[in-house]
């Protein structure tokens, strides 16, 4: 016999071994294993699989026990039932899962576009210190050639003045060697002209480089001029709370409507058209300026619940009219018509929960709102909002 079909009959053999082995040991999981009776029965108290026998013993007496098939058809639809509970749940994780991802990406997209932007902020500064360095390096070199080219023409006069000196000088001692007859023919010549009518020379005063106009304060009034450069203002807005109808600028400060921005449904973020400070107070007294067009509202707002409005208080202008409103968590109040502001200063003053509004234009007050509040507050803006920065001056006070 050759060894191929020695091998097949073999193989044959094994794989009817086994597959008896398993047919027993599936039989054997049917049978009761305390009395090798058929398992017949579900036991619903003790939630197993019983037999005949098993029913009757003290065990399981007075036990709720039904049919197999009975047993499943009922567990079944239990399971169903969790199975759609599971598959909602998974659903949820699905849904997070997908929001996570689109957090995630924002944050490469927001990495990305702030170390742009501080890039270009820190250009803005290089290249004005640059050409501040330029500026006053050439100062410095127009007044070195300056000062150079009048000490050199005071250097010629005097070289000049010397050299007449020396021939004179000279001159006169060559003269008195002559004899005494030749030397007294012109003496009277030789004395005038031994005569000095040069005046001493005089050192010139403000010849040298004025260094303390160049280097004295040097960096303060650098920084003093920065000022046309740098922008500060007491609040900025908070771009992770900006929602999907608005941008922000990139100096946080300005907020304009768009059809709609990609952003992630992070916790933090609001609806309609709102937006919150970044920083938020829980004592003393604030204040900054906004300027509004359109449809706005500023005030300020607690971080929990802004967005179905439980803790706003403010004004706002209606869409349809220029009607100015109050906003409070009781409820909406008409403050005036005809409200055409445009700059309008916030005042809050926590500790007394005053919250005050004056137009910066007519340089007169509009609302005030009394509030309620233990939270942190925070500044809120809706609509096309703008904070300006405040004039700002720089001035030394010496300590005594």
């Amino acid at each position: 016999m050759s060894r191929a079909p020695r091998n097949l009959a073999l193989r044959n053999l094994s794989d009817n071994l086994r597959r008896e082995r398993s047919q027993a040991a599936s039989a054997s999981k049917e049978l009761c294993s305390l009395h090798d009776e058929k398992l017949r029965l579900f036991c619903q108290d003790d939630q197993q699989l019983i037999c005949v026998v098993c029913r009757d013993a003290k065990q399981h007496k007075n036990h709720n026990c039904v049919p197999i098939n009975e047993a499943a058809e009922e567990h079944r639809t239990k399971i169903k039932i969790e199975v759609m509970h599971l598959k909602s749940k998974l659903g949820t994780f699905e849904r997070e899962k997908l929001r996570y991802d689109e957090m995630a990406n924002h944050i490469k997209l927001q990495a990305q576009d702030t170390e742009k932007i501080i890039k270009g902020e820190f250009q803005k500064l290089y290249q004005f210190l640059r050409a501040e360095e330029a500026g006053r390096i050439d100062a410095v070199r127009e007044e070195a050639v300056f000062q150079s080219e009048i000490m050199n023409m005071e250097i010629l006069i005097m070289n000049a003045e010397i050299s007449s000196l020396k021939d004179k000088i000279k001159t006169l001692e060559e003269e008195m060697k002559a004899g005494d007859m030749a030397f007294m023919m012109n003496i009277k010549s030789t004395m005038e002209r031994s005569q000095c009518t040069l005046s001493d020379p005089v050192t010139p005063s403000g010849a040298l480089i004025d260094e303390a106009k160049h280097l004295g304060k040097l960096l303060f009034s650098v920084w003093i001029k920065m000022k046309t450069l740098i922008q500060y203002t007491p609040v900025v807005m908070d771009p992770n709370t900006c929602s999907q109808r608005m941008t922000v600028s990139e100096h946080l400060t300005c907020l304009t409507s768009c059809d709609s921005t990609l952003f992630p449904q992070n916790p933090e973020r609001l609806y309609d058209s709102d937006i919150l400070g970044y920083e938020g107070f829980s004592s003393g007294k604030h204040s900054w300026d906004v300027e509004v067009d359109g449809y706005w509202a500023v005030g300020v707002a607690a971080r929990t619940r802004v967005s179905d409005s439980k803790k706003i208080w403010g004004i706002y202008v209606c869409m349809c009219a220029d009607i100015l409103f109050e906003c409070t968590p009781e409820g909406d109040a008409k403050v005036m018509e005809d409200s055409f502001l445009q700059k309008v200063r916030v005042n809050l003053d926590y500790d007394k929960g005053i919250l005050s509004f004056f137009d910066l234009g007519r340089k007169v007050p509009v609302h005030t709102v009394k509030y309620t509040c233990t939270e942190k507050l925070f500044p809120y803006f809706r609509g096309e909002t703008k904070v300006l920065p405040p004039e700002l001056s720089v001035g030394i006070t010496q300590v005594k």
